[in-house]
């Protein structure tokens, strides 16, 4: 499976069900870099170039608060609100190992130095390695997880009592 999304709580969420579900999956910031992948999620706007990339099933995520419908889909390709509660709640257990890839690389998920006390806060795209490192790593040590797309950082660092800010020179503890 594929994954090209936004910093958005959809990301996390359809990447840990899928590393649960015991598939693979492939996340990257750049639609053709998923070639191969039977099954990706995308924007509206990223869509048609998963296809071309000979993705065979594209489900489209509206990146609202919600989750809503999409009002329109380029052709081929599925709304992920329409589709994915259909779906029944199915769980087999933990896989023995989780099979994430960034494009064409396996990662790793890296150990950060944090503990399930941490409030983590991260800008970074979850679909780039230093992203899904952040994430990963975050929620591998129990830690808490804050995306932060946009919006006043100090404010928000005080108001989630965020204890370590994650950006592209690594980890600060405040």
């Amino acid at each position: 499976m594929g994954i090209c999304l936004p910093l958005h709580w959809q990301t996390p969420c359809l990447l840990l069900g899928t590393v649960a579900a015991g598939s693979a999956v492939v996340v990257s910031s750049v639609a053709a870099e998923l070639a191969g992948c039977q099954l990706a999620f995308t924007t509206a706007d990223t869509a048609a170039a998963a296809l071309d990339a000979g993705v065979e099933d594209v489900l489209a995520c509206s990146m609202t608060p919600f989750a809503t419908r999409l009002a329109s889909l380029p052709p081929m390709v599925l709304d992920a609100a329409a589709e994915i509660p259909s779906y029944g709640d199915h769980f087999n257990g933990r896989p023995a190992a989780a099979r994430v890839f960034v494009g064409a690389a396996p990662f790793q998920v890296p150990s950060l130095g944090l503990g399930p006390a941490d409030r983590v806060l991260t800008s970074l795209d979850p679909c780039t390695a230093p992203g899904l490192g952040a994430l990963l790593g975050a929620l591998s040590a129990g830690a808490a997880v804050v995306m932060l797309l946009s919006g006043d950082l100090a404010a928000v660092v005080a108001q989630e009592q965020v204890t370590v800010v994650i950006d592209a020179d690594g980890p600060h503890r405040l």
